[in-house]
């Protein structure tokens, strides 16, 4: 167990969690306030350098038998000013920390690991090795006492495996904000011959485990720990993959484009600013953008938009009220083409009460469309606007 800090500092215990590690939820309750996460935990930098710690290797596989030294690396924030920003391979300069790392197994049956932090496999299967460590600062310097916590999970098969490399692949290089695609990772011998294959939870070959995956940028992309890219906003991330098996490490790297979204949703509702007067009912937001030809090229056609009565808007107080509701009227409805075969086109609640597009008062009608342009649209009844960007 980590030592009690000292009685002259104020302590506190804190999570230096790897970004993006999602290799179940480890939770020491009594020893450690949270659990890992795919955020760095840090404190003010005035009352302590120590911002991350990095366990290594970050995955791994042994044969029963093998061993594997671990180590365990402290640093500063200077390359993350901000979590968006942050460098997650090497967060910071690397700071010495006066404490000694502790290290625990969390299935001694399948993998061991000494007070130096020696891991030896013993049978297969699965575990966690968790390392904590201390800094105790010097007295009378303004720092606090700080833990930080990382976990690597050891996968052991029943034999020895040589490593010779690891590729990451996928259906395509772009993805729409809002949206997802998933990595195919191949794992060859010595030799060049595949050990194993994974794309989401599907593992051919020798399961040797997961690989600790990063997202440079997880502002624009993120990556799920079986190799989930799902896009945030418009940008490029480079995705990186961190291996070892049998004591040898391997890297690979994906670079993702993520475009603008190829679904979108405007919202019927009142607006809620106290300098509109009356609270009308609007569009909301008033502009929203996305890709058609990202649409194309994930095999949905073009961009599908949806239009949607926020729950309640509608009432016989409101204006218009729920006899006329809203409906959608585009400057060019032709553009407003069916979502699903069969589906309704054109302007949106437009038809007769009682009918397929009579007014819309509640639920939702989406449309697709496919070439790129600027289409505004209004509601008649009450004269709200809104347009739509399709690239």
């Amino acid at each position: 167990m980590v030592a009690a800090s000292p009685s002259t500092f104020p302590s506190v215990t804190l999570l230096g969690a790897k970004f993006m590690k999602k290799f179940g939820a480890i939770c020491l309750a009594i020893l450690f306030v949270a659990c890992n996460t795919d955020k760095f935990t840090g404190v003010p930098t005035s009352l302590s350098s120590f911002y991350a710690v990095r366990l290594t290797p970050e995955s791994a596989s042994l044969g029963v038998g093998q061993s594997q030294q671990l180590s365990v690396t402290a640093y500063d924030n200077a390359a993350c000013p901000t979590i968006d920003s942050c460098n997650v391979l090497t967060p910071g300069n690397v700071v010495p920390v006066p404490g000694t790392a502790t290290y625990f197994s969390l299935d001694t049956l399948v993998a061991k690991v000494s007070a130096g932090g020696v891991v030896t496999a013993v049978g297969a299967g699965t575990a966690n090795i968790i390392a904590t460590l201390q800094d105790i600062p010097a007295t009378g310097s303004g720092q606090i006492s700080v833990t930080k916590v990382d976990t690597t999970l050891f996968t052991i098969t029943p034999a020895a495996l040589t490593f010779g490399g690891m590729t990451l692949t996928a259906n395509r290089a772009t993805v729409g904000a809002g949206t997802t695609d998933t990595l195919l990772v191949t794992f060859t011998d010595g030799a060049g011959a595949t050990i194993s294959t994974q794309r989401a939870a599907t593992i051919t070959g020798t399961n040797v485990g997961r690989p600790q995956f990063y997202s440079d940028h997880p502002q624009i992309a993120t990556i799920g720990a079986t190799g989930i890219i799902t896009g945030v906003e418009p940008g490029t991330a480079i995705i990186t993959a961190v291996k070892t098996i049998g004591g040898v490490t391997k890297t690979a790297t994906f670079a993702i484009t993520v475009t603008d979204p190829v679904l979108a949703t405007f919202f019927i509702r009142q607006a809620i600013s106290s300098t509109t007067l009356g609270f009308p009912i609007i569009f909301f937001p008033s502009t929203l953008t996305v890709s058609a030809t990202q649409g194309v090229i994930e095999g949905r056609g073009g961009a599908v938009v949806t239009w949607s009565v926020v729950s309640g808007t509608f009432d016989p107080t409101t204006t218009p009220n729920d006899t006329v509701c809203f409906n959608v009227t585009f400057a060019d409805p032709t553009a407003a083409k069916a979502s699903t075969t069969g589906g309704l086109t054109g302007n949106i609640g437009t038809g007769a009460a009682g009918t397929a597009n009579g007014p819309l008062c509640s639920g939702s009608q989406s449309r697709l469309f496919t070439t790129p342009g600027t289409y505004t649209f209004t509601n008649t009844t009450n004269g709200a606007t809104g347009t739509l960007i399709v690239k």
